[in-house]
Formats: C-alpha cells, sequence, structure tokens
C-alpha cells in the first residue's frame, strides 16, 4: 500500500513556554467558618444560599440527641424536605452541618 500523505515537520520550541493558568480561590475552607455562633435558622440559609447549592445537599442533622445523616432538597416555612419524601421540623434540630 502506497503512503501519499506529506510527511510532517514539527518546528521546534526554543523558548519556555508558560501556558498553564494560576488559580486563585477566596471561599473560606468549612473548617475555617465558625458557625458555632449562627442560629439554626441561619445556618439552613446558608446552606441553600450557598453558591455549591444547585438541587440538594448532604448535611449531618443533630436531633433529640442522635445525628441523622439525610439529603435535604427544600425548605417550607417551618420544615425541611429531604430527598427520601420525610419532612424534619426545623424546631426538633439542634445542630446542622454540611457533610
Amino acid at each position: 500500500m502506497k503512503n501519499d500523505l506529506p510527511n510532517v515537520f514539527p518546528g521546534e520550541i526554543d523558548e519556555n513556554v508558560h501556558n498553564t493558568q494560576e488559580i486563585f480561590n477566596s471561599l473560606e475552607k468549612p473548617e475555617n467558618r465558625s458557625d458555632d455562633n449562627l442560629s439554626i435558622e441561619a445556618k439552613i440559609n446558608r446552606i441553600f444560599n450557598s453558591p455549591n447549592y444547585i438541587y440538594k445537599k448532604e448535611v449531618l442533622i443533630k436531633m433529640h440527641n442522635q445525628n441523622v445523616k439525610k439529603t435535604i432538597i427544600g425548605k417550607t416555612a417551618n420544615n425541611l424536605l429531604t430527598l427520601d419524601n420525610e419532612m424534619i421540623n426545623i424546631s426538633d434540630i439542634e445542630d446542622i452541618n454540611i457533610i
């Protein structure tokens, strides 16, 4: 089989190429943020107003001295809505943290 394609000769690069980008992230890491003095309502609003929240968020909810891992998808005036069709009363929540 005869090859009719011409040979390719790459040009030599005589200088250093700096085509990478440096990225600066100004967001605080979750372990550096102090949420201890915020109310439960403020913590829930921070979760839903976060730029990382699109549809659902995994959280650890402390209720009546037990920790429950849930995926929340919405909020009403008095309840949190979970992915498994459960409603959690906000007044029953002692603490809430993003996983």
